[in-house]
């Protein structure tokens, strides 16, 4: 319908216009906008690589605990359907550069390297008809501490948590996904939970639930151009320290408008850019972030 590519325009002109920084979660590389495992899939026997470049910037606490981040992030992800009901899927993240700025602005640590690797799978719990089918999967990750999480700013006594490229945990995370598709729309939900456990410093993130909700729609007489728009909720409690305190500017709830908008290069190569933008926020202690703007290729091949 030419009301929803209407309002995909205007929200990708308005976000780009105004992206005034609005308060979000604790800095933890996480984000409800991250992983396509729930709604995308490969056709059964199917291999899909894809190739995912997202730009961001937070910041978090006040005064002499003031810091910030800027970090470029290339992800490769790869998934295979052995079966019709089941896709398998790995990422591996890679930080182009991670910057960290002090209290007073200053960049006094860039990181470059791998961040924290990820396996998943997606299992179709359920799926009835053809045309306008559902489909509800059940959705599990394992988040592997393969990043670096032992670096300390130039002149610093101990490591701080967000200059790390990864976590140094192993974390977990669950949920549900249902779609329906009735052509050329498909309406989408998932609701997964995230458990993270402490690194060998004993801090931890706070455990987190993502729920998100949206439509997709394809264009044009050749289905090759495709937008969607959603709303995607994130809530986490406190980080945890190590003598069990909590840090106090991070955890709460964020609301987030996210739009995309795709195109079929060839049958097989799909080019993709999406952009997340904080839009509400219920939060503790000081936090800020910016939009995140996602760049992304992906191709499927038969084996």
């Amino acid at each position: 319908m030419r009301w929803f590519l209407v309002g995909l325009t205007a929200f990708l002109a308005v976000a780009f216009s105004f992206v005034n920084p609005a308060l979000a979660c604790s800095v933890c590389g996480c984000d409800p906008a991250a992983s396509t495992l729930g709604l995308d899939r490969p056709s059964t026997g199917s291999f899909r690589f894809a190739l995912e470049d997202r730009y961001l910037s937070k910041q978090s606490g006040t005064g002499d605990e003031a810091e910030s981040e800027r970090e470029d992030r290339i992800l490769l992800r790869a998934q295979y359907a052995p079966l019709h009901s089941v896709v398998v899927q790995a990422e591996v993240p890679y930080f182009a550069w991670k910057r960290h700025l002090n209290a007073e602005g200053v960049n006094d640590d860039t990181a470059q390297g791998f961040g924290d690797a990820t396996v998943g799978a997606r299992f179709e719990l359920y799926r009835s008809g053809i045309e306008a089918r559902h489909v509800l999967s059940l959705l599990g990750t394992l988040k592997l501490p393969t990043g670096a999480n032992g670096r300390i700013v130039n002149g610093g006594a101990a490591p701080d948590e967000h200059i790390q490229l990864g976590t140094g945990s192993f974390d977990q995370m669950l949920g549900l996904a249902y779609a329906y598709g009735p052509r050329p729309w498909t309406l989408f939900a998932n609701l997964i939970g995230r458990l993270n456990t402490a690194n060998s410093r004993g801090f931890r993130y706070g455990h987190a639930l993502f729920a998100t909700a949206g439509a997709r729609r394809t264009f044009l007489e050749s289905g090759k151009l495709i937008g969607s728009l959603e709303a995607q909720l994130r809530t986490a409690q406190f980080d945890r320290l190590a003598d069990g305190g909590v840090d106090p500017d991070s955890g709460g709830t964020v609301l987030y408008g996210t739009a995309s908008l795709a195109y079929a290069l060839t049958p097989d190569l799909l080019m993709r850019g999406i952009l997340q933008v904080p839009t509400a926020r219920w939060l503790h202690g000081a936090q800020s972030e910016h939009p995140v703007a996602y760049v992304a290729l992906s191709y499927d091949f038969e084996m």
